[in-house]
């Protein structure tokens, strides 16, 4: 039913406990049902002869895929491996939450997991720009909808800077949040596909990219199916750092004392942690690091979950404020559109959510 390589990682899993202190749905639930621990041990008992169920996929959901667990595992298992597998035959075997089958239906027939359009303000800014530039950028699902105030600030910026850049009028899913859905399968590979092509169309050699899940999914999986050569994929968070380090962005300082939420995709999918407080830094901001930051950052949740379970998001987006409460901090600063958008619509209380690319924005 699994792969050789999911059975050993479940095999291994399901006798540890050491990564369920780390597991931000257990930790903010109490759920022991939804520990990587227990997804492993429902796969190798599966292998076993255990009949797979809609329970059983119902947990296997029960996951934001932010691989804490396998950053803390010091043999150097990884519980997504198994879980994402899993998905895939709920898909297949039609044991998937209705939640999961409506969100890939939107990604599917409107290339958006909320099944939003544009908004039109985004869709304004970006009927300005030229069609072809040396550089893309890619907004995402959550940076042109919901979180547009994100992708204009972004846009905003790199016109302050005099960067030569277009964004697609019609932007593709890139597939990001279809493979956390369903799996590595043919129809993320398609989707990829679609978007690759709408991307060569521009003739941009560089595409800088806003959220995190579509960065990782530009380096990695499109790296592996050659889908876009001779292109360089570079985060937002870097490229604004680069900008600002060569003064082509120069800075107000504020006066604010916040934490930072590291973007866990950007901080363990990518490796990257550095730029997002270089930019910080240039604004003056003093930084107070929230418990479990850098590439052991706590995840808020992620639409895919989001999409499933809102109640466990909200749990994961309190237990966060919380985190910033211990150290007397009021304000987190988000550097993600999906974590702006998540975080912010959640009741984090005396605690403020605050964008990084709207407050550079706002100062530069």
């Amino acid at each position: 039913m699994f792969s050789n390589d999911s059975v050993k990682n479940a095999e291994a899993c399901r006798f540890c406990w050491m990564c369920r202190h780390i597991c931000p749905v257990a930790g903010s639930t109490g759920n022991e049902a939804w520990t990587p621990r227990a997804r492993g041990l429902l796969v190798s008992m599966m292998e076993k002869g255990t009949e797979f169920t809609a329970d059983i996929a119902d947990i296997m959901y029960k996951c934001s895929l932010c691989d804490a667990c396998a950053h803390d595992c010091v043999t150097n298992f990884k519980p997504s491996c198994y879980t994402k597998e899993a998905r895939t035959l709920a898909i297949v075997q039609g044991l998937a939450p209705k939640e999961v089958l409506q969100a890939i239906e939107k990604i599917q027939t409107t290339q958006n997991i909320y099944g939003e359009s544009r908004t039109p303000e985004v869709t304004e800014a970006v009927a300005n720009l030229p069609q072809e530039a040396p550089t893309l950028l890619y907004l995402g699902q959550s940076g042109g909808s919901r979180a547009d105030a994100v992708g204009l600030a972004v846009i905003s910026l790199l016109k302050k800077a005099g960067v030569s850049f277009t964004v697609l009028r019609e932007e593709p899913a890139s597939g990001a949040f279809l493979e956390e859905l369903m799996g590595d399968t043919g129809d993320v590979q398609d989707q990829a596909q679609k978007a690759a092509d709408a991307i060569k169309s521009t003739s941009a050699k560089k595409l800088i990219v806003l959220n995190p899940h579509d960065a990782a999914m530009f380096r990695d999986q499109y790296a592996q199916w050659d889908l876009l050569p001779g292109v360089e994929v570079v985060t937002v968070t870097s490229y604004l750092a680069e900008l600002i380090s060569q003064g082509k962005l120069t800075p107000r300082k504020v006066s604010l004392h916040a934490s930072l939420e590291d973007p866990c995709r950007l901080a363990r999918g990518i490796g990257e942690t550095q730029p997002v407080r270089d930019i910080l830094d240039a604004l003056g901001v003093e930084r107070k690091e929230l418990f479990l930051h850098g590439e052991m950052t706590r995840c808020c949740g992620g639409p895919v979950l989001n999409a499933h379970a809102p109640q466990v998001v909200r749990s994961m987006v309190s237990m966060r404020a919380d985190d910033a409460r211990r150290i007397g901090s009021k304000c987190i600063i988000t550097a993600c559109p999906d974590c702006q958008d998540i975080m912010s619509g959640c009741d984090t209380g005396d605690v403020e959510i605050m964008d990084l690319f709207t407050l550079l924005d706002q100062n530069c």
